[in-house]
């Protein structure tokens, strides 16, 4: 899943970094920030799983984004995914999202969950 690991713990927390809506399949991340946003919080329910968390667990959130144009469409799937009580969120914009020259993803996620 890009090249992430199932994060790092520290004490009750844990802290997953460049999340990004890659699919792990086909290691490509589809057009549009709706679909990424999409394959992203995909991407997180499985790490979440792995540690026996779910997306309730998470309490911050850092949506560093492309183009601040994207925050709208980016904020519409965040909403089908916290519809409610969501975590904190700070969005800021950034040169480039892509892990690797000539990517085309619109965004990175830098999360923290609460363990359990």
């Amino acid at each position: 899943m890009d090249g992430m690991v199932n994060g790092v713990r520290a004490g009750n927390l844990i802290f997953f970094s460049a999340i990004r809506g890659r699919n792990p399949e086909t290691n490509k991340s589809p057009d549009g920030v709706r679909a990424q946003a999409a394959q992203a919080f995909e991407n997180l329910k499985t790490l979440m799983e792995s540690r026996g968390l779910t997306l309730r667990h998470i309490v911050k959130v850092t949506l560093y984004l492309q183009d601040l144009a994207d925050r709208d469409p980016f904020h519409e799937v965040w909403m089908q995914y916290f519809p409610e009580d969501p975590p904190a969120r700070t969005a800021m914009q950034v040169a480039d999202a892509n892990a690797s020259p000539g990517g085309n993803s619109r965004f990175v996620l830098d999360v923290v969950a609460l363990a359990e």
